[in-house]
């Protein structure tokens, strides 16, 4: 069974239960129906350009601006952005859990990003997904060189000492350098699954 999940389409789903006024159920009404049992969830998130590092930047022919969010940003050497700004994300995140074997609580771990068009493609990825369940926590960690790549993504297993809700997310901090120097952000995605 697969569930794909939006964070937008969560809190509009609770923001509709809050305005139908939860505490106005009967008092003896029907016992709510058991949620099922997700053993495989999907979440991605955007990423955001969060600076430039100025040595890549430098040694691929850019030059470092910052744009009026103060935000740094790269322009090839030469070229002129007459707007002063670069608007939107530089691409999207996922971390993906799908339970392989449940009767032995083993799960398979899927992260990585993929960069929009409009930006160069990624030649190193700094990541890390942080695992925790009932009976403890753990991190997952990638440091990764490569040719400039638009997609990038990697698994991991993960075995839990027994029942219950596992919970997996990229860590805050997990970016992709760009070869004109920009840094992206992972934007910290969040899946859970039931093993």
């Amino acid at each position: 069974m697969q569930f794909r999940v939006s964070l937008r389409a969560a809190v509009v789903v609770a923001a509709m239960l809050v305005a139908g006024g939860l505490s106005s159920a009967p008092a003896h009404a029907a016992e709510p129906a058991a949620e099922p049992d997700p053993t495989s969830v999907y979440i991605e998130m955007p990423m955001e350009r969060i600076g430039v590092d100025h040595e890549i930047a430098e040694a691929n022919g850019y030059e470092v601006h910052v744009d009026s969010n103060g935000v740094e940003y790269a322009v090839k050497e030469g070229e002129a952005n007459l707007l002063g700004e670069v608007t939107g994300n530089c691409g999207t995140s996922f971390v993906y859990l799908t339970a392989v074997d449940t009767k032995k609580h083993y799960t398979s771990i899927y992260t990585g990003y993929t960069i929009l068009p409009s930006y160069p493609g990624a030649i190193y990825t700094d990541w890390a997904v942080g695992v925790l369940d009932n009976y403890g926590s753990s991190t997952k960690t990638w440091h990764d060189p490569s040719k400039p790549t638009r997609f990038w993504a990697k698994t991991h297993g993960f075995t839990s000492s027994g029942a219950g809700w596992v919970y997996a997310n990229v860590r805050p901090g997990s970016i992709a350098t760009l070869s004109n120097g920009t840094i992206c952000f992972s934007g910290s995605p969040t899946a859970s699954a039931y093993l």
